[in-house]
């Protein structure tokens, strides 16, 4: 895909995997969690990709190797913030961002290509991929303002008894017009739950500055998966199994 770039969020702790190693590290199928987000990236023709690292990163980048440029995320203040570490190497670029978490094992190149192509039909600033679950527990829910417009993206945590009643949820994976993205990385809060600069905070900022959201909702809800948790991690390799 010419003209796009990809940034890999890939400096969590994963605390709740419980585990004294990176959960990116933990191997599904004799291939690190964090190899199947990357492999999508290079398979789907991105130009560049980025992966911010942070928490034991010298091993993600042992695994992943020389094909990627890394930025450190120092202190672990949010997936916002970890984009905001990435700013100096996208302030020239004029195309589209594709914006993935490292513990995505379902995403795939023919994925990231429909969401770069739905993205450029419609050209609003962001277009995120969704799906719908029956047990959304702890995913963010998107909140829409029409057919395909969305409006916010509330995570579990701070959503109010109606919002958590929404079936749809964030996969973490964005299609964003660069240049509209960069200015509000910036203007991002961490007034919630965690204390942590969101990214889907950037949702809410673009309807306030009337640019349009959409949404790729996705048929196959596993696509959206990602780890978290010890059952998290079992669910994918029972999944992985099924599948081939």
């Amino acid at each position: 895909m010419k003209n796009v770039k990809a940034v890999i969020l890939a400096a969590g702790e994963g605390t709740r995997m419980k585990s004294p190693l990176s959960k990116l590290i933990h191997h599904v199928y004799y291939q690190s969690l964090v190899e199947f987000p990357a492999r999508a990236c290079i398979e789907s023709g991105i130009g560049e990709t980025i992966v911010v690292v942070g928490y034991q990163a010298d091993k993600v980048r042992g695994i992943l190797g020389e094909k990627f440029t890394y930025v450190y995320q120092k202190k672990r203040l949010g997936t916002g913030d970890a984009l905001r570490q990435a700013i100096p190497l996208l302030r020239s670029f004029k195309g589209e961002l594709v914006v993935l978490p490292a513990d995505a094992p379902f995403i795939t190149s023919s994925v990231l290509i429909e969401l770069v192509g739905q993205h450029r039909k419609t050209k609003p600033a962001a277009t995120v991929l969704t799906a719908l679950l029956s047990d959304p527990g702890y995913y963010g829910r998107v909140i829409r303002n029409g057919y395909l417009g969305i409006k916010k993206i509330v995570e579990s945590k701070d959503a109010n008894p109606e919002e958590i009643e929404v079936k749809e949820i964030n996969s973490g994976v964005y299609c964003f017009d660069t240049q509209k993205l960069l200015p509000l990385l910036s203007q991002l809060s961490c007034n919630n739950m965690k204390k942590e600069y969101y990214l889907t905070e950037v949702i809410s900022l673009f309807n306030q500055k009337g640019f349009g959201v959409e949404a790729l909702r996705v048929d196959d809800p596993t696509i959206a998966l990602g780890v978290n948790t010890r059952k998290d991690f079992k669910r994918v390799i029972q999944i992985m199994k099924e599948k081939r």
